[in-house]
């Protein structure tokens, strides 16, 4: 009996393996991390934007910056074997813009703002530094759609594409936490209106993370 203990405790042991019995191992680097589709979500303390409103009068055209506050966001990962990065998704809602008074003579602002990428992007500019950090660039296509709101009347204005919208992102983090920072910077005109009012330059500064644990 003794002897057949000790075989079922050898062949046991034999079985077992370090990483406890075939479970999948935790990733552990960011890098590691990214080798599947990550998600991370805008962290909206720590993000903002701004672009410029002119409105014309009978002088010229009249300029300001209209801060964006921004409301949600996402952006997708996927780094491969060589290191280039693939952004699947990204997006952001924007927290409705008031426009001047006198544009329309009565209240109005720009409502239901947000901004998509067209399509997925895959981008060999990656610089890492160890497995723990990288900064990626790319140019994306950026689809936006909004609306005007006019004394609670409110009239889709369209998806207009913006031009190739360039974009810097700092990853860092590790197999358990992923943090971003995106820069985005589009110059030009985004919209007009009836030779009244016009939105241009815009600027966002974004910052996103892994979603915490439940």
């Amino acid at each position: 009996m003794r002897f057949f203990t000790l075989v079922g405790l050898f062949l046991v042991g034999c079985s077992a393996s370090p990483s406890g019995g075939g479970e999948e191992l935790e990733p552990r680097s960011m890098r590691e991390r990214l080798a599947d589709e990550t998600r991370l979500l805008l962290v909206s303390r720590a993000s903002a934007g701004v672009l410029t409103a002119e409105r014309r009068t009978h002088e010229g055209w009249d300029a300001g910056l209209v801060d964006l506050h921004l409301d949600t966001g996402e952006l997708v990962a996927k780094a491969d074997r060589s290191g280039a990065i693939t952004l699947g998704r990204f997006g952001v809602g924007v927290l409705p813009i008031e426009l001047p008074e006198a544009v329309f003579e009565r209240p109005a602002r720009m409502v239901d703002v947000r901004a998509a990428l067209v399509a997925p992007v895959h981008t060999r500019d990656v610089a890492w530094n160890g497995d723990d950090a990288a900064t990626v660039r790319a140019e994306l296509a950026l689809e936006m759609a909004w609306a005007l709101e006019v004394d609670g009347g409110r009239t889709p204005l369209g998806m207009p594409r913006l031009p190739p919208v360039p974009v810097e992102i700092d990853l860092t983090g590790d197999g358990f936490a992923v943090h971003a920072e995106l820069r985005v910077r589009a110059p030009g005109e985004l919209w007009s209106w009836a030779g009244l009012v016009k939105l241009r330059d815009l600027t966002l500064v974004l910052a996103a993370a892994t979603p915490a644990p439940l």
